[in-house]
């Protein structure tokens, strides 16, 4: 079976979250996002502006016999079914956080998580756009707020993109509740992709995401991460606010250093166990580039199969 990989190196300019941020708007970083995944790709899929798709399954009884792909089954012995471009064509929920939370930025990051995250969301429905994908776009807060159902209308991309121009100000991130408020609207064989700091209890997600699995849907948990939240490289006595409650402390790192990494490490396996299943879950680092996220939807989306 063929495939197409993403080949070694890609262009170090587009790796470069620090002229990420310097780019005047999010349509524009969506640009730079896009064309160097695509500059990366080898013996690449896309023709011009769009992706042209095709897939093959194995024959099923009842299957109409102008659908077999004879040259496939001189080539295997094997029957397969030619889909057409309308059957593989995907449905995709794309669902942000929009926390106070997300507004986070130390002093060695060049983003906060919220403008990292929504410059590799406008980057996905560009793409998704551009391989007449469906797509919908959710904020996660307080409650589910979504825009509009799935659609591939170039007045619908143009809506979404308009709605990733506001501040992340929600004082809560209810993830699961709103996951569970997504459900009605969720497709059969859809993709749902997640961009959270996912503070949330990692349990409280195990329903929503079972629940999609019987739905056959792929799921994508992008849980990004601001370099200080991870490491907790913090050196002198800090002074901690939580930006969704404003609860102040004074700490010691050194004092907490070795129970934060635990918990945290504890917290990320919690989440990546609950996605063994018909699940993905991808760290991202807001001082790396968010290029490799696409590489993952499409790894999950069989495009590079």
């Amino acid at each position: 079976m063929r495939k197409t990989v993403i080949s070694n190196p890609l262009s170090s300019e587009f790796l470069d979250t620090e002229l990420l941020s310097r780019l005047p708007n999010l349509e524009i970083r969506a640009r730079f996002l896009v064309s160097g995944f695509l500059s990366g790709l080898h013996k690449s899929p896309f023709r011009g502006s769009s992706v042209e798709f095709k897939e093959f399954r194995d024959y099923q009884p009842g299957d109409e016999l102008k659908l077999i792909d004879w040259k496939a089954y001189a080539r295997t012995d094997r029957l397969h079914v030619k889909l057409r471009e309308e059957e593989t064509n995907m449905t995709v929920n794309i669902l942000l956080d929009k926390s106070a939370s997300m507004n986070y930025r130390s002093g060695g990051a060049s983003m906060t998580k919220w403008d990292y995250a929504r410059s590799l969301v406008a980057a996905f429905l560009l793409f998704l756009h551009r391989q007449r994908d469906a797509a919908s776009l959710s904020f996660i807060g307080e409650k589910l707020e979504t825009m509009s159902r799935p659609s591939t209308r170039s007045s619908h991309f143009h809506q979404l993109m308009a709605a990733l121009h506001r501040d992340s100000d929600s004082r809560e991130s209810r993830i699961a509740d709103c996951f569970a408020s997504l459900l009605p609207l969720v497709r059969m064989r859809s993709m749902v992709l997640v961009f959270s700091d996912f503070y949330e209890e990692a349990q409280r997600l195990k329903n929503i995401l079972s629940h999609m699995r019987r739905l056959k849907c792929e799921i994508l948990l992008f849980h990004i991460l601001d370099p200080a939240e991870h490491s907790f490289d913090f050196e002198d006595s800090i002074l901690l606010e939580e930006l969704e409650t404003s609860e102040k402390i004074h700490l010691s790192p050194d004092l907490v250093r070795k129970e934060y990494a635990e918990k945290i490490e504890h917290h990320m396996g919690q989440i990546r166990d609950l996605c063994a299943d018909k699940s993905e879950y991808i760290i991202l680092n807001t001082k790396t580039s968010p290029i490799h996220a696409l590489g993952k939807y499409l790894a999950k989306r069989k495009l590079l199969q």
